[in-house]
């Protein structure tokens, strides 16, 4: 089943059907230096991306709790070159720093998530306190089942929408 799935991402990832990564990772205006969590990286998808426009001052944490991902983009980075992207294997603690990260990328993963509340205040803890988390929403989860799901915690509001990506701050 994943082995499908990541098959599939990776024709997306090619061909930009439904979307391109690369064009919508470009709406977050990333700059030089930054710290991203790309959580559920699957495939690297956002994470590569993410990681040229951080660049080499910056770095990018790709989370992901199937090993196969992880051991997939430890693959693409080293055959890239690209070496400010460090994998974590977990299924919801980050290990990261209190207030170590400018954004968090929860794309495609919500939905997949059981104890939401969990996930988004070690999110919360993660993030700078001007930091941005960043999520998309999709056919698998509408756009106001994620507003909800996120002001239900009362940690983070609504900054903006940019097409299916939903910006959010730490309240």
């Amino acid at each position: 089943m994943i082995r499908t799935e990541y098959f599939f991402l990776g024709l997306r990832d090619r061909f930009g059907i439904p979307f391109k990564p690369e064009k919508e990772i470009k709406k977050l205006n990333l700059k030089k230096g930054q710290i991203v969590l790309d959580y559920g990286c699957g495939i690297g998808s956002y994470t590569f991306p993410a990681a040229k426009l951080v660049g080499k001052t910056g770095k990018v944490y790709a989370l992901d709790m199937q090993p196969l991902a992880i051991r997939k983009v430890k693959k693409r980075a080293q055959k890239e070159g690209i070496y400010n992207i460090e994998t974590i294997l977990s299924d919801k603690k980050t290990g990261l720093l209190d207030e170590s990260v400018d954004i968090v990328l929860l794309y495609g993963v919500l939905p997949e998530i059981e104890d939401k509340k969990s996930l988004l205040k070690e999110l919360y803890r993660v993030l700078k306190p001007d930091g941005c988390l960043s999520t998309r929403y999709c056919f698998k989860i509408k756009k106001e089942k994620v507003i909800e799901i996120v002001k239900a915690i009362k940690l983070f509001s609504l900054i903006e929408e940019k097409d299916q990506i939903l910006n959010f701050k730490k309240e």
